[in-house]
């Protein structure tokens, strides 16, 4: 079996942008999921920003995120598609070949399948001239599109090859999906994997659902669920997919430590995941 590529999102990790390249890069991870706020905070701007990226070496597995999107009409499809233009440039500059798009969550969307399928099918259309996918990831308290099997069917009516699938393994244990549920979307229709771990063993309700997402992820190994992780992990190594797993993980806890020590927790968890597959 081919070895996996593990990424870290600079989002999973606190310090300033120089701190957080550094130290990945140090923690022997060749990729990053890179959150828009690293850039817009960045005290030196975002072109200064974009220069440290590329010059740390690391490769983008994509750029997190375009919240909310799909289903709107008037001013707010306007703003939302001018906002996805503007991080579509910035990732110009940076050579990143990916974008993340969630699904709309606020009342002020129609939970249209038919509609959010066509604002995506305008999107990965404007991104096609420029290199860059759009990766559409389901969330499992969104009206519409809360599991892997409905943001498919949202793709394959957009009907746009250059838009694919982001399999979010907490979404994925939240909807109680199983790996053999993606088994009829092609690897190559896969554009990321994020992977995180929580402490319950149970599904967690509705309603605490967006606040464990948010704030009590857990590396892989750390939580309940590795061992469905490293079946996830592999099933997709099987399939043919060959692009990043980011490690995804929101959590004040870690937030709380240092750089390095945060990194420490994505080292143990990727060689825990390393040995389940050997």
């Amino acid at each position: 079996m081919t070895a996996p590529n593990f990424a870290i999102s600079t989002l999973s990790l606190t310090g300033s942008l120089e701190q957080k390249l550094e130290a990945i890069s140090n923690a022997g991870f060749n990729a990053i999921e890179l959150g828009a706020r690293d850039l817009s905070g960045s005290p030196d701007g975002v072109s200064g920003a974009i220069e440290r990226v590329r010059n740390s070496g690391l490769r983008i597995s994509a750029l997190q995120e375009v919240k909310d999107f799909g289903g709107h009409s008037g001013r707010i499809l306007a703003y939302k598609l001018e906002l996805a233009k503007a991080y579509l440039r910035q990732m110009q500059r940076l050579g990143s070949r990916q974008l993340i798009v969630t699904p709309a969550t606020s009342a002020h969307a129609a939970p249209d399948m038919e509609r959010t399928a066509k604002d995506l099918r305008i999107l990965a259309t404007l991104a096609t001239p420029l290199g860059i996918s759009i990766g559409f990831k389901p969330l499992s308290w969104a009206p519409a599109v809360y599991s892997c099997r409905l943001a498919w069917e949202v793709i394959e009516r957009a009907g746009n090859p250059n838009l694919n699938l982001v399999v979010d393994s907490f979404h994925l244990l939240a909807q109680a999906e199983r790996p053999q549920d993606l088994a009829g979307i092609p690897a190559e229709r896969i554009g990321l994997v994020q992977l995180s771990d929580f402490a319950m063993s149970a599904i967690p309700a509705l309603e605490d659902q967006i606040d464990i997402a948010r704030h009590y992820r857990l590396y892989p190994g750390e939580g309940n669920h590795g061992e469905e992780i490293r079946e996830l992990v592999s099933y997709f190594q099987n399939a043919g997919y060959r692009g990043d797993y980011v490690f995804d993980i929101f959590n004040d806890k870690y937030l709380a430590l240092s750089t390095d020590e945060a990194l420490q927790h994505a080292t143990r968890s990727r060689q825990w995941l390393l040995d389940g597959l050997s």
